[in-house]
């Protein structure tokens, strides 16, 4: 049986950060789990001269002791059990990752902070970098475009109905069970391929997972990624639960798999399993 025990909660401490930190109080009060509140000073890579090592380890001191304090105020609003940790790091992605691998939270809870083409490519999206590395699920927060985040009500997990795409139902499954949410399955036909899904077929595929629960099938045609993020927008879904298979193209890179173009444009948080 899944359960939530540990939340990893890494932010650059941004507004949207604050607003990732209202659905940790959510998840750690619901499933009664530990959080770890986490930020990476990124500081230049010691082995290359730069031009911030002239001012002194007081630099670095002062801003990991400043983001120490705001993460210490924001831990004590919790009720969950929970820590604080700050460290210098070249990279705030690559040290994520690295705490997810060592620690193996059982989410990930981050806000998202979107780029589009040439510059997402170039400079990376943090969230992107720890979906597609971490192999743990993860839940990319951005305010709901209908304006009601909290409690999770309607949750929309899409499925291509292969193995791969199930991985991502037990934790679906969870949530709806804890939050009494509706749980809509979307299945996304591309044109011209001569398979005709059902709505039933995707019913049928979602009761092994979902068996108890309120259940509702649809089928669409066209873009993967933009049926999913028009289908959350039109039922005002309050999350979206969906899979990866962790597409490295450079060509994904630049537009992005389907996974990554539903977290950039989805109107509501989005969690990759």
């Amino acid at each position: 049986m899944m359960n939530i025990r540990e939340i990893f909660f890494p932010t650059d401490l941004t507004a949207e950060a604050d607003q990732a930190l209202e659905h940790v109080r959510l998840l750690a009060e619901r499933f009664k789990a530990s959080v770890t509140l986490y930020h990476a000073v990124e500081m230049p890579d010691p082995r290359y001269a730069h031009w911030a090592f002239a001012h002194g380890a007081e630099v670095w001191a002062r801003a990991e002791e400043v983001a120490r304090d705001m993460l210490q105020r924001q831990a004590d609003t919790l009720s969950a059990s929970h820590k604080v940790v700050v460290e210098r790091q070249p990279s705030a992605s690559r040290a994520i990752i690295a705490r997810v691998h060592e620690d193996q939270p059982d989410l990930t809870v981050m806000a998202t902070h979107a780029r589009e083409g040439l510059s997402r490519l170039l400079l990376g999206s943090v969230a992107a970098a720890v979906i597609s590395h971490s192999f743990r699920p993860v839940l990319c927060v951005r305010e709901p475009d209908h304006g009601t985040p909290l409690p999770y009500r309607k949750i929309l997990v899409p499925t291509d109905l292969s193995l791969a795409s199930r991985l991502a139902f037990p934790l679906a499954a969870l949530f709806a069970r804890s939050f009494g949410a509706e749980v809509i399955g979307l299945h996304v036909r591309r044109p011209y391929t001569g398979f005709d899904v059902t709505e039933g077929a995707v019913w049928s595929f979602l009761q092994q997972d979902f068996a108890g629960l309120q259940v509702t099938a649809q089928v669409h045609t066209g873009s993967v990624w933009e049926r999913i993020v028009e289908t959350a927008r039109v039922e005002r879904a309050d999350l979206v639960v969906m899979a990866t298979r962790g597409h490295d193209t450079v060509g994904d890179r630049v537009l992005g798999s389907n996974t990554d173009r539903v977290t950039r444009h989805a109107p509501c948080p989005v969690v990759v399993a």
